[in-house]
Parts: structure tokens; C-alpha cells; sequence
């Protein structure tokens, strides 16, 4: 565990604590938000994937949960904290059995979530949650981050607790017996790899470098009462960081980094192929030549390119992901350039690419 001090003075405890349960979690909300397929590196081919295995029915059952909002699924992270170790899927099953209903609905209202608890007083959401008609529109607007978020809590109030309860372990179970397996299977050995080496990072530097790099720059500043963080490797999320605070702890899923995906030497280094993919869109390129004049918001931007906000969430996503930008911390954080990323771009060609001797240059120009 490393201690350390954040800008505001604050002392912070900084862990790696890889958890089954958390990448369980994580890979149910990407095929929940299949909208984003675009800016998710498993791409089309994991979602064909899961399509395959997943039970008829599933994702109808899925839907009816999440409407396509990560949140209710990511609330649940609070009971994958809590378990004892090795946290796995099957532990984090039996915890949310155990769970009353009522408990459990009030989890995924956000009752016990501090960044729900920021935008809605607590008592507004148990006055929801008891059918108050004024609250749960409250709740609906406040807490709501588009129009997926508003159905999938309507939702949740509409339905009785035994109800929830029930499709919550029906969408659960099904996830595990039919996807869970293989998915562990193949992204396991990548995190412990990941988690392995950030380990080793953390002794050999500042808690706030290793998190700007394990972000690829994501500004972190952990919210009052914030005493420790907690970083763990996702596949299946890249290139997202998923920030979510739980009582006194800040849980931070970082990407596994494309260099350490594979060990094969002829193979192009997925952050290489991963800048080019970013650079080879015209509207990432003119995103990035008006962030060569400043720092800017994701409502100014989008204010300034006539760019609805999600789209341009997406692009701004993509160039974050391979380190080409920066956002700082909070929800109005704002979008810079990274300094050097030129350099970089040079050096990552030039560790690939072989040189080329002059002896080759003089002999193809003397053949044309």
C-alpha cells in the first residue's frame, strides 16, 4: 500500500487490488452499452462473441434492467468492495441474494452512492423510492446523465422490490453460466499481468504519476472524505477508466495498456495502431487543432463544433485513450492537448519500424 499526499493536503492510501468481481461487473455494462461498441477495444467482434453464448431472452432481460445505462450495474460495485478475497463472481451472486429486496433497490437508485448523494439528498431518493410522485421526478432529472439514465430508473421505481430483486439474479446467473468463463479465461492473465506490474510501479513513483499514466491522463482528485484508492486493471472497458467512490475509498478501474497485450515482436504495439486509428478521423484531427489553442469544455466544444455532446464524448474518448489529450478531475473537467505527443508519435513508429540503411534508399532510387 502506497501513502502519499494529494494537492489539496489530504493523505491517501494507494492500493492494486485486482477483483474477479470487478471486471464480472465491468464486462455485463459494456454489452449493457452497446451503443458505444465504437469506443470500446474488445470492438464488434466481442459483442458477436457474447452474442453467441448469451441465452435466449437474455438481453431483453438485460434492457429491461439497464435501458442502456451503465450506472445501475456499476452501483453495484459497493458489494464487490466488500467481499473477502479473491472477490469472485459467484461470491459477488450470493451477496446480492443475500441482499433484501428493498435494499437492493435502493442500491441501485444510488441511495448509498456519494456521487448520487451529491446531486440528490438522500431523503429525496427513500421518499422516490416510496412513490413519492415530486421526488422520483426529481430523482429522474437530478440524477439522470441522459435519457437511458431516465428510463432505466423509472424502471427500478416502477417495479416492486421481490420484482427487481429477481431480475437482477436472473441477469447475473445468466451473465456467469453462459459468457463468464470464457471471459475470464482470456482477460485473467492480462490483469494480473497489469495488476503485477503496477504493483511493481508503485514503488518507483509518485502515487499521482503512476495514476496519470495507469489513465492515460485523467486528472484523479479523490472528493472529501476520500482516504484511499483503489486500482484495478479492466479488458474489457478499454480504453475507459471507470472512477466510482464507495464510503471512504475511490475505486479506479484503469485499462490495461495496449503494449502489454501481447509479447509477439512482429506485431504492430496496439498503442501505435491505436494513435493512427485515433489520428485517421478528420473530426478528431480538428478537435485536436482547436485544442492547440487552449483548454476547453465538452460543452464548449461541442457549443464550438455544433456536435451533439455524446458524439463528441466518443471522439474525445478515443484521443484520451492513447494519450493524445488530458481531462482534468469533476464532471466539467476540461480537454487539453498532452505535451510531447508529436515526440511520442515519432518514437513509437521508430521503435517499430526498422531502420532503413542508405545503401537501400540509394539502390531504390537508382531502380525508378
Amino acid at each position: 500500500m502506497l501513502r502519499t499526499t494529494w494537492p489539496t493536503g489530504a493523505p491517501v492510501t494507494l492500493r492494486v487490488d485486482p477483483r474477479p468481481a470487478y471486471e464480472f461487473i465491468l464486462s455485463l455494462m459494456a454489452y449493457a452499452t452497446p451503443h458505444r461498441v465504437d469506443s470500446y477495444d474488445v470492438g464488434p467482434e466481442w459483442f458477436a462473441r457474447v452474442d453467441a453464448r448469451v441465452p435466449a431472452g437474455f438481453p431483453e432481460q438485460l434492457r429491461a434492467l439497464t435501458h442502456g445505462c451503465e450506472h445501475e450495474l456499476c452501483r453495484l460495485f459497493a458489494l464487490a468492495h466488500d467481499l473477502e478475497p479473491p472477490a469472485s463472481a459467484d461470491a459477488l451472486i450470493e451477496a446480492v441474494e443475500r441482499l433484501e429486496p428493498e435494499k437492493l433497490r435502493l442500491t441501485l437508485l444510488g441511495y448509498y452512492a456519494r456521487r448520487t448523494r451529491r446531486r440528490v439528498a438522500p431523503e429525496i431518493i427513500l421518499a422516490a423510492a416510496s412513490g413519492d410522485g415530486s421526488a422520483q421526478r426529481r430523482l429522474m432529472t437530478d440524477a439522470s446523465d441522459g435519457p437511458e439514465c431516465e428510463r432505466a430508473t423509472a424502471a427500478i421505481l416502477a417495479a416492486t422490490p421481490k420484482a427487481l430483486h429477481a431480475l437482477v439474479l436472473n441477469v447475473l446467473r445468466g451473465w456467469r453460466a453462459s459468457v463468464w468463463d470464457d471471459h475470464l479465461a482470456e482477460a485473467w492473465p492480462v490483469i494480473e499481468r497489469e495488476a503485477e506490474r503496477l504493483q511493481a510501479a508503485s514503488s518507483e513513483m509518485p502515487a499521482e504519476r503512476l495514476i496519470s499514466q495507469a489513465t492515460n491522463g485523467v486528472d484523479v482528485l479523490p472528493a472529501a472524505g476520500i482516504e484511499h484508492v483503489e486500482m484495478y486493471p479492466t479488458w474489457v472497458l478499454r480504453p475507459w477508466t471507470v472512477q466510482w467512490e464507495h464510503e471512504s475509498t475511490l475505486i479506479l478501474g484503469v485499462p490495461v495498456p495496449p503494449e502489454q497485450l501481447s509479447a509477439d515482436p512482429d506485431e504492430p504495439p496496439e498503442r501505435l495502431v491505436g494513435v493512427a486509428r485515433a489520428l485517421g478521423d478528420e473530426r478528431r484531427l480538428r478537435i485536436l487543432r482547436r485544442l492547440t489553442t487552449g483548454e476547453y469544455s465538452l460543452l464548449e466544444l461541442s457549443e464550438h463544433f455544433g456536435i451533439p455532446k455524446t458524439t463528441l464524448l466518443h471522439h474525445l474518448v478515443i484521443l484520451r485513450s492513447v494519450g493524445i489529450i488530458g481531462v482534468g478531475a469533476g464532471p466539467n473537467g476540461r480537454y487539453s492537448l498532452r505535451p510531447g505527443m508529436p515526440l511520442e508519435l515519432h518514437r513509437l513508429l521508430d521503435a517499430y519500424l526498422p531502420a532503413v540503411s542508405s545503401d537501400r534508399s540509394d539502390s531504390a532510387l537508382r531502380a525508378m
